[in-house]
């Protein structure tokens, strides 16, 4: 059995950067790839993981083996001059910063300024190696301390080593809501056709609450009734009663009212006798809470287009999925 490593810690580091950095999918997969092997990931379990052929895994352990991050790059292509060169691609920028949602507008005033002409798609081609069109969103990121969120980072960092160390289990806790009512997943439909779903103004909502570690460890419970300070307490009584006792767990969780209420910040002593220790999160730092990961998996992943169709359906995908987490769903933490 064939695997890339033991890697030293600056091959991991440069391996890490490509992998959540590079602009090219194909180099933050072979990143992914090797980081994967490195942790004794065979090679089947790495082309399910990346949906590719043995063949091209080993095409890139060669590579990495022969030229080190290097063999990971695309290399240079022979191809016709690109119809837009470099200022035209600047002066592009600069005009989609002004207006990134409006690229028909961008297109005539960088048509006025150079004088060429070319349609849509290939402007979108000059855009493609630093720009993706996506939805824009709303972030809390301008909301939080920086400091309080590096810190943050760093205490989960250090309690991550303890936790390879085996001094600790690290559990991340958060709930979430599913509904018919939810934004639908995109999905493959033939040309002129879209995928529907019945719409629906009012539907039941399902909360589930879970305690997640980057292992593959999943412990949930679910209610349809409002998320309470009494409903987030029982659930952390069942998930430390199945514990073992010798354990010790540090829970991350974020700043939600229900986890700062005088009720619970009581409750947070008494676990401690049962080696239990609860983290509170930086305020607005979702992406430190690694379950989110899981939420974003099963709604927008995970779950099939017929959960929709009826409340049942839902709850009873929901359920499948959480409970066959760790075998047949998993999330490759790196």
């Amino acid at each position: 059995m064939r695997f890339m490593g033991p890697l030293s810690d600056e091959d991991i580091s440069v391996l890490q950067d490509h992998y959540l950095h590079s602009e090219k999918p194909a180099t933050r997969r072979r990143a992914h790839a090797i980081l994967l092997s490195n942790k004794q990931f065979s090679m089947d379990q790495i082309t399910v993981t990346l949906e590719v052929t043995r063949e091209t895994v080993g095409h890139w352990f060669n590579s990495w083996e022969a030229q080190g991050i290097d063999g990971l790059h695309d290399k240079a292509r022979s191809g016709r001059v690109p119809f837009y060169n470099e200022s035209d691609i600047d002066q592009l920028e600069t005009l989609l910063k002004e207006s990134p949602h409006q690229l028909k507008t961008a297109q005539a005033r960088l048509e006025k300024n150079t004088g060429k002409q070319s349609c849509g798609e290939t402007l979108k081609r000059a855009l493609k190696k630093s720009y993706s069109f996506k939805r824009a969103r709303h972030s809390l990121r301008s909301l939080r301390n920086e400091e309080d969120f590096r810190n943050t980072q760093k205490i989960i960092e250090e309690f991550s080593r303890w936790g390879k160390e085996e001094r600790c289990a690290l559990y991340f806790f958060d709930e979430s809501g599913f509904s018919q009512k939810f934004a639908l997943p995109y999905a493959w439909s033939p040309s002129g056709q879209s995928v529907e779903i019945p719409a629906r103004s009012h539907s039941q909502r399902l909360n589930v609450l879970g305690f997640l570690n980057r292992g593959g460890s999943l412990f949930y419970q679910a209610t349809t009734d409002s998320v309470t300070t009494d409903v987030v307490i029982e659930a952390f009584e069942q998930f430390i009663a199945r514990k073992d006792p010798e354990t010790f767990i540090i829970i991350f969780l974020d700043n939600a009212s229900m986890h700062r209420s005088l009720a619970f910040k009581q409750r947070c002593y008494e676990w401690m006798n049962h080696r239990v220790h609860i983290v509170y999160l930086s305020s607005y730092s979702p992406e430190l809470n690694v379950i989110e990961q899981l939420w974003r998996k099963v709604k927008y992943e995970w779950l099939p287009l017929s959960a929709w169709l009826s409340f049942s359906n839902l709850c009873e995908s929901v359920y499948e999925i959480l409970d066959g987490y760790g075998e047949k769903y998993r999330i490759n933490f790196v």
